[in-house]
């Protein structure tokens, strides 16, 4: 079976080969041919011009246990380099790790340039690589103590609601504060800490959501714990009227003095949990009759003076009121 298979996989042989003779004889791949050797001269030629390009080279830091850098330190620095093209396929392809070492171990202060970084970076680049532009061309270190603080979390508020609906508390967080560690310069001079915005649109309901703090410019900087979880309730509003007595101030002991109407409706927005718990005796208000010329005038002005926390939108009727001077005997 395998010897009169082998004749005639020779027959296709010859036969493939012969097609591809008389092909290569054609004008169609003559012109093929000649382009190919056309492309491999043209990048030959366009591989020996010099091109420009950019790399990132990563930054690493030597600095003792105990010591942290109270300056922004960037991890990767983009440089600009020119070399032929031939040169640039050889950086990228050739797997060498090209890392800038600053020894800051003795924990005084430095200052890197443009040239410095240069330096150090020539003596690891190919001798055909020019460097044109450093970014960021100019790196300082400032070695200081490593400190440790906590303070209060402040939530970001950008809640939206719905409405008709309110808070009926001030949001909580947990934890309600967060530990800070990094240069002591820094670290000493935080006295609180936000949080990410925290948004909700058309807010109905109450909630419990993870929110990340902010992060700080310096990476030096560790938040501990990086999150923390916001809760806020959420409740439907409604309008409460009462009609509260007004309280005389600075009558003269010789002048009965009578009010008209005694009585002042007040109307505000509240919750609904909290409806039933308001009465008039919450609130205080005073027409104050020492600020007042009873010669002159029968109206006097009604301060509010004191009511709830949690209602919002208080309106008085009437803000002033008429009054009769009489005479005590």
């Amino acid at each position: 079976m395998a010897n009169s298979q082998n004749p005639q996989v020779l027959r296709n042989s010859l036969k493939n080969l012969n097609k591809l003779s008389s092909f290569l004889k054609t004008d169609r791949a003559i012109l093929m041919i000649c382009i190919g050797i056309a492309f491999v001269f043209w990048l030959f030629t366009k591989l020996s011009y010099p091109f420009r390009s950019q790399v990132s080279i990563k930054v690493e830091y030597n600095l003792s246990k105990d010591k942290v850098l109270a300056l922004p330190a960037p991890e990767l620095i983009d440089i600009n380099i020119e070399a032929s093209g031939w040169e640039l396929l050889k950086f990228y392809f050739v797997k060498k790790k090209y890392v800038i070492d600053v020894d800051v171990s003795d924990n005084s202060p430095k200052t890197l340039n443009a040239a410095a970084l240069k330096a150090k970076l020539l003596s690891q680049f190919p001798e055909n690589v020019s460097i044109i532009e450093i970014n960021p061309d100019l790196i300082q270190f400032k070695p200081e103590d490593f400190a440790v603080k906590k303070v209060p979390v402040r939530v970001d508020n950008q809640l939206q609601l719905s409405a008709q609906f309110i808070l009926k508390d001030s949001l909580k967080v947990y934890p309600d504060s967060v530990e800070i560690r990094g240069p002591v310069s820094i670290v000493n001079s935080i006295e609180s800490w936000q949080t990410n915005p925290i948004n909700f649109n058309a807010l109905e309901s109450s909630f419990t959501k993870k929110i990340y703090l902010k992060k700080h410019p310096n990476k030096a900087i560790r938040l501990v714990p990086d999150q923390v979880d916001v809760e806020g309730t959420v409740e439907q509003i409604t309008e409460k009227s009462l009609e509260v007595d007004i309280v005389k101030l600075g009558v003269p002991d010789s002048l009965l003095l009578v009010l008209l109407p005694q009585k002042v409706k007040i109307s505000c927005i509240v919750g609904l949990s909290d409806f039933d718990l308001i009465s008039p005796n919450d609130f205080r208000v005073t027409a104050d009759f020492s600020k007042v010329k009873l010669n002159d005038r029968t109206t006097v002005r009604l301060e509010l003076e004191d009511y709830p926390g949690f209602v919002d939108k208080i309106r008085m009727q009437p803000k002033e009121v008429d009054f009769i001077i009489r005479s005590k005997k």
